[in-house]
C-alpha cells in the first residue's frame, strides 16, 4: 500500500503510516470509545469519548410523526416504524446513522464497539442496521423498559460494525445490551454494578474489574486498553459519589482523564435538565445544545449542527443549520471518501451511493 496522494496534500501522512503500520490492530479500533452512567441525588449523566481515526461529526434533529422504513437490503424485511419521539443525535455517518442520542423523553441511547458481539440468524423479525437500531429506539421509546421490549421486535442485520449498548432513561433506570452469539443478553440492577462500557465483554470487565492491570495502554493490547479505560471510569464513578455534588465540569474532568489521543468527541447527556453537553479536537471549549429547544413537529425542518465548526459560547441553536440533502451529504462524503477509512476498510462508494444514502431520509412520510 502506497500512501496516497490525497493524504499527503491534506499532511495526514503521519496518521495513514500509524494506520499501515498495524492493519488489524487499526481496524479493530476504528472506535473505541468509553461509556458510563452516573445517577445520584440531582445527577443523572451519561458520558461518552469517541476513539475514532475519522474526526468528522454532526448533530442532528430528528422530527416526530415520520413513517420510516429501515435502511436494510433484501433478503431482509426491514423495519417500519413511525417516530413518536422528536430527538437529537450525533453521527459521524450521516442522519438515521446515529452514534447516540437523546430524545424528548429523556432516553439516552449509546454504543461502543465489542468485537466479539454476534447479531441474531435471520427470523422472521424486521430488521435495522446496527447504527439504525440506536435511531429506532429513540424515536419509539420514552424508557430503559421500553427499549428492552422493542429490542426483541427486532433484529440487527447487514451490520458493518459490532456494537454493545447503553441505555438511561430520565428515572435513573439503565441498561446495557449486548449480542453475544445471535442472543441478546441484558445487564440490569443486579447483574450492572458497574454502569461503564469500554470496548470488552461486560461479563469479563466486571470479573477482573479488580485485578491488578498487567498492562499499561501504552502496550498496543486491545483489551488491556480498553480495561484501562473501564476500570478509570470505574474509579472516577466511585470517587464521585463521595462528593455531596456532580458538576458538568467535573464529568468533562472525568472524561479525560478517560481520554486517548484519537478521542474526537465527547458528549456529557444531562438527563435531568435535557441538555447535551459536547467538546471535539477542534473545539475544546464546551458547548451545550437543548433538547427542549427545538420543535419536533413534522411539519417543520430539521436542523443540522457541524460540531467541529462551533468556536463561541453564544446562542446554541444559532449554530444549527436548516437540514438538507446537501448539508447530509458533506457528512455521507466526508465519510465514505475519507482516505484512511477507505484504506482500512477497503470499501468503493460510488457517488451514486452517496447521493442515494444521503437522500435516503427525504423519504419519509409525515404522519
Amino acid at each position: 500500500m502506497n500512501c496516497c496522494k490525497e493524504c499527503q496534500e491534506a499532511g495526514k501522512t503521519e496518521r495513514y503510516t500509524e494506520v499501515k503500520s498495524n492493519w488489524l490492530w487499526k481496524k479493530r479500533r476504528v472506535n473505541m470509545s468509553t461509556a458510563w452512567h452516573i445517577c445520584k441525588g440531582e445527577t443523572n449523566f451519561v458520558g461518552k469519548n469517541q476513539d475514532v481515526i475519522y474526526d468528522g461529526v454532526y448533530m442532528y434533529t430528528n422530527q416526530r410523526g415520520l413513517a420510516k422504513t429501515a435502511f436494510i437490503l433484501p433478503p431482509d424485511q426491514p423495519a417500519s416504524w413511525v417516530s413518536i419521539y422528536g430527538n437529537l443525535t450525533v453521527s459521524q455517518i450521516g442522519k438515521e446513522c446515529p452514534n447516540g442520542g437523546m430524545n424528548e423523553e429523556g432516553l439516552v441511547v449509546e454504543q461502543t464497539t465489542l468485537w466479539q458481539a454476534a447479531y441474531p440468524a435471520p427470523d422472521e423479525r424486521p430488521a435495522v442496521s446496527e447504527l439504525q437500531w440506536i435511531q429506532y429506539m429513540l424515536d419509539t421509546c420514552a424508557t430503559v423498559g421500553e427499549v428492552l421490549e422493542a429490542a426483541s421486535r427486532v433484529r440487527i442485520a447487514q451490520n458493518q460494525s459490532h456494537l454493545h449498548y447503553m441505555v438511561c432513561d430520565k428515572r435513573g433506570d439503565r441498561a446495557i445490551i449486548e449480542f453475544l452469539n445471535g442472543e441478546m443478553a441484558v445487564y440490569k440492577d443486579a447483574s450492572l454494578p458497574c454502569p461503564v462500557m469500554a470496548n470488552s465483554l461486560y461479563k469479563e470487565t466486571i470479573r477482573t474489574r479488580h485485578e491488578p492491570a498487567e498492562q499499561e495502554e501504552a502496550t498496543g493490547d486491545y483489551e488491556a486498553n480498553s480495561m484501562h479505560r473501564f476500570r478509570k471510569a470505574d474509579q472516577w464513578i466511585a470517587n464521585k459519589f463521595e462528593l455531596p455534588s456532580i458538576s458538568i465540569e467535573d464529568a468533562f474532568e472525568g472524561l479525560r482523564e478517560m481520554r486517548r489521543p484519537d478521542t474526537v468527541f465527547s458528549l456529557v447527556y444531562d438527563l435531568n435538565r435535557m441538555e447535551i453537553h459536547f467538546t471535539t479536537s477542534r473545539n475544546p471549549v464546551c458547548t451545550t445544545v437543548r433538547v427542549t429547544d427545538f420543535d419536533y413537529s413534522a411539519s417543520l425542518p430539521g436542523h443540522i449542527l457541524n460540531m467541529q465548526l462551533v468556536h463561541d459560547r453564544g446562542s446554541r441553536i444559532a449554530h444549527f443549520d436548516r437540514y438538507s440533502a446537501a448539508a447530509n451529504k458533506q457528512a455521507v462524503s466526508g465519510f465514505f471518501k475519507d482516505p484512511i477509512l477507505t484504506e482500512v476498510f477497503g470499501w468503493s462508494i460510488t457517488e451514486e451511493m452517496i447521493d442515494f444514502i444521503a437522500t435516503y431520509p427525504d423519504a419519509f412520510k409525515k404522519i
